[in-house]
């Protein structure tokens, strides 16, 4: 008789170290700094950081290794890297070489490891299997609780399945496409060596940031929003020195602009024309530090 799957969902680490004890395998059960893990350590955040995604470790090492008990406890959201290792480690993944293309889960298991940890000019609808990937993003629901994960699950059996949704995937290698053409075809100005400013309504930041600047100004127009990214937090903190972004927000006009080092934008709910963004740009550019960029 198969063991049944078991998910739950925890709010704290105390939480996660009682299922813990309870013979439960966390997976991505991360703090903060902290993480708590049993002896496969499915997590990488943190004081984990240094090691691959759990999607990565789960299939190429402990494939199966919760078949018989496959009760997981987890925490946030179900994202690609967690439910597609916890399908691996429950046994509800191909085993190598049973199938045609089960030779692909291993390149699949590493995309989902990039698209997590270095996105950076990745373009899912030029990736062998991407398109699953970007269906299983798109169906996903953001929603944090047991259910998203047992769902999450569920996609990755279907997807991965013999029959898979061809459609779906069609439609959405068309969508994505469709979304790199738009992001390209957006009307651009080159405000400096760092910063372009991009009048757009679809989010092209890869785009944007392979084929222009590593810093770009972006204004949606029917929003009247402005958002502002910097390629990493390396290039950040290289151009605009330990703060990065957030040394640029307060200086910018109106007052209320804010984010983390990488990525932030305009006031919430104050509509900004495009000579305010324009301003904007030249601000952000005019806020480089060039000693700090040259080193």
């Amino acid at each position: 008789m198969k063991a049944q799957l078991t998910i739950t969902h925890v709010a704290t680490p105390g939480e996660a170290q009682h299922f813990l004890a309870a013979g439960f395998c966390p997976v991505e059960c991360s703090f903060g700094e902290a993480s708590v893990v049993d002896d496969l350590r499915m997590d990488h955040h943190g004081s984990l950081s240094h090691l691959e995604g759990v999607a990565v470790r789960a299939y190429r090492d402990h494939l199966g290794a919760r078949a018989s008990d496959p009760r997981f406890a987890v925490t946030g959201a179900a994202d690609a890297d967690a439910t597609f290792a916890m399908a691996a480690l429950a046994g509800m993944l191909p085993q190598p070489g049973t199938r045609p293309d089960t030779g692909t889960l291993s390149g699949l298991a590493a995309l989902i490891n990039r698209a997590d940890t270095d996105p950076i000019g990745l373009r899912l609808g030029e990736c062998n299997d991407g398109r699953k990937l970007l269906l299983f993003k798109r169906l996903s629901s953001g929603a944090q609780d047991a259910t998203s994960f047992y769902a999450g699950i569920d996609r990755w059996r279907i997807l991965l399945g013999p029959n898979p949704p061809v459609a779906l995937l069609d439609a959405v290698g068309a969508e994505e496409q469709r979304r790199v053409t738009d992001a390209r075809a957006a009307k651009s100005e080159t405000i400096g060596p760092h910063v372009a400013l991009v009048e757009s309504e679809v989010w092209g930041y890869d785009v944007w940031y392979a084929e222009l600047r590593p810093v770009i100004v972006a204004y949606q127009a029917g929003q009247g929003r402005v958002s502002i990214g910097c390629r990493d937090s390396a290039t950040a903190q290289r151009i605009f020195g330990p703060f990065g972004l957030r040394r640029v927000f307060p200086t910018l006009e109106p007052p209320g602009w804010g984010g983390r080092e990488t990525i932030g934008g305009s006031p919430r709910g104050v509509a900004i024309s495009r000579s305010q963004a324009h301003a904007a740009a030249l601000r952000v550019e005019a806020l480089v530090t060039p000693q700090l960029f040259q080193a």
